[in-house]
């Protein structure tokens, strides 16, 4: 605060500046306002891309990791190994410490002043002695919520994927219970944010798991909604594609990304695509690339190639325990694409440095988050035609 400090002596020193004189009072204020943006600066906060840019919204996509990939379950072979499976699986995820790792999450937030969020593996943890699981163990979404909540950050969730919700006993004496969601947040304390037409759609095409106690379906899907600031619309669409497996490599994704463009890609507003897809973006030679390939063939453009192409800009992963000192993020699979004359102000990482950890040393979630500032293209200039992803004058 000290700029702050500086100023309040100058204020003081400028003649006539306390008794109002004009030419004074406006070179007070100059020097206060210069000096709170240095002060929120210096403390790391961001002002929203819309007090700089208008027309411009801030995205920001994030997976906050629940703490666990199946392997174990996948991988039993009797009811007995299962419950065992069980057991360690529900052990890793309270290791990974989801609330502690959340109010980390929060506080990138609220550096970044994000307008729209879209979160993956926004997931439940809970136990009890009989089916349905109700207490409580970790709640990613909830607790995401209640620290930007006491940071003076307020989003609204507007809309819920729902994913996998099963239970099992365990080994412990109780069932574990995990249910899986990816959501979208706006900010609601901005009046001039609005929004219209949220809706949820599953994939047809999702993997299923075959396991010791019967076959497990993985459902995932897409939420959308329009959103208008600054008097521009666009579509915000989330989504979390598929993990590609070693018996159907990357069909499913591909399957799944197929349905996404013509059904959440169905408007004649520019759109936005974000989420972890899955697909390796960096390596034309990786199966899911085709799935990256599908979506640019349909149009869209990929925010982070085009406005930092000499940055890989690595998204996944992190240790499974989220414990590795030096991070060994080596792929690109968390993106922000879009379809329309949107420009690009500035698009950057978080949570990918060391610096990011937790108190407990543990990184926010094992992939990186990525936050854009795009420009809104002005839709009363531009026709989206009917059948085609190009913006025609």
């Amino acid at each position: 605060m000290n700029e702050l400090k500086r100023a309040s002596r100058e204020c003081v020193n400028v003649s006539g500046c306390l008794a109002g004189g004009t030419r004074a009072h406006r070179r007070c204020k100059s020097l206060v306002a210069a000096a709170l943006v240095a002060a929120v600066a210096s403390a790391g906060i961001s002002i929203s891309a819309r007090a700089e840019h208008a027309g411009a919204v801030r995205i920001m996509t994030q997976n906050m990791d629940e703490g666990t990939d199946f392997t174990e379950l996948v991988a039993a072979t009797t009811p007995a190994a299962f419950a065992a499976a069980v057991t360690t699986t529900y052990q890793n995820i309270v290791a990974t410490k989801p609330a502690e790792r959340a109010a980390a999450i929060a506080h990138e937030i609220a550096r970044e002043q994000p307008d729209i969020i879209g979160l993956q593996e926004a997931s439940i943890l809970r136990t009890g002695a009989v089916a349905p699981a109700t207490n409580v163990q970790s709640d990613l979404l909830q607790s995401l919520l209640d620290n930007l909540s006491q940071l003076g950050q307020h989003y609204s969730v507007v809309a819920i994927v729902p994913g996998l919700d099963a239970e099992a006993p365990s080994t412990l004496g109780f069932d574990v219970r995990l249910t899986t969601q990816d959501a979208i947040l706006v900010r609601s304390d901005w009046a001039s944010i609005t929004f219209a037409n949220n809706h949820t759609q599953h994939y047809l095409t999702n993997f299923v798991a075959m396991t010791a106690v019967g076959p497990i379906t993985l459902p995932r899907g897409w939420a959308s909604i329009d959103v208008t600031i600054g008097g521009r619309t666009f579509r915000f669409v989330t989504t979390h594609l598929d993990t590609p497996h070693p018996d159907t490599l990357a069909a499913i994704q591909l399957a799944q990304v197929k349905e996404l463009i013509p059904a959440a890609g169905n408007t004649t507003l520019p759109v936005v695509f974000s989420g972890d897809f899955n697909a390796t973006a960096d390596s034309a030679t990786d199966p899911t690339f085709a799935t990256y390939q599908a979506v640019i063939n349909a149009g869209f453009v990929d925010a982070w190639s085009t406005k930092r192409w000499r940055d890989p800009g690595f998204t996944c992963c992190q240790a499974a325990n989220l414990k590795n000192p030096s991070s060994s993020l080596n792929h690109r699979i968390d993106l922000i694409l879009f379809r329309g004359a949107f420009g690009i102000t500035d698009i950057h990482l978080i949570g990918n440095n060391s610096s990011d950890r937790t108190a407990s040393g543990l990184w926010p979630s094992d992939h990186a988050g990525v936050v854009a500032t795009l420009n809104i293209p002005d839709t009363g200039s531009f026709r989206l035609t009917a059948g085609t992803p190009h913006l025609q004058k």
